[in-house]
């Protein structure tokens, strides 16, 4: 289902034991960008908590030593006011506001982050990309819909498959992929 992240596995360092703290978007991203476990952070669910202004980040510290940095979003929990927007200099859930949408589609998501590379690919940068599919509903556009018609899970797996690797694709194109640090992770599997 996954042959660009497996021909990046392929090439790059793997942790193969990693566990998440907490089965939840929010929380989980909280961690990873914290680097704290839940209880230190104070993030249990993904409503009615927030990252205290107290917590440093990931993204306030590279602003802090010259990177542009740009978070771009693709699911609810991770909005604005969860408090993970700080340090970013664009905080990229814009589509939140916008309608009822609780979700955008990994090509939007990837459209956005690569218009903000291409804008500051001259600086030092830190692009944290959240796609948020594969995520119930699962809902994979056409063709991986009929492909996995048994199993849209997987077709959504498979479609962000695809748009990671266009990524990576234009990192390549724009001689970016071999000078940065790529990270590639999951927040939680599916319960």
């Amino acid at each position: 289902l996954t042959p660009w992240l497996d021909a990046f596995a392929r090439e790059a360092t793997r942790f193969t034991a990693a566990v998440s703290q907490v089965p939840l978007t929010l929380p989980s991203h909280a961690t990873i960008l914290t680097g704290l476990h839940p209880a230190r952070h104070g993030v249990r669910t993904n409503d009615g908590f927030r990252l205290s202004p107290a917590v440093p980040t990931l993204a306030e510290s590279l602003k802090s030593a010259g990177y542009t940095t740009g978070a771009f979003i693709g699911g609810y929990p991770l909005r604005r006011s969860s408090g993970l927007s700080r340090g970013f200099d664009r905080y990229d859930d814009e589509f939140l506001a916008a309608s009822d949408a609780i979700e955008r589609s990994a090509d939007a998501v990837m459209q956005s982050a690569q218009a903000w590379v291409d804008a500051n690919a001259a600086q030092p940068f830190f692009a944290w990309i959240h796609l948020f599919d594969p995520h119930s509903p699962y809902t994979p556009p056409p063709p991986f819909a009929a492909e996995h018609r048994d199993s849209p899970y997987d077709g959504e797996v498979a479609y962000t498959d695809t748009a990671v690797g266009r990524l990576l694709d234009h990192l390549r194109q724009r001689n970016l992929f071999v000078p940065s640090t790529i990270v590639v992770v999951a927040d939680h599997g599916e319960s």
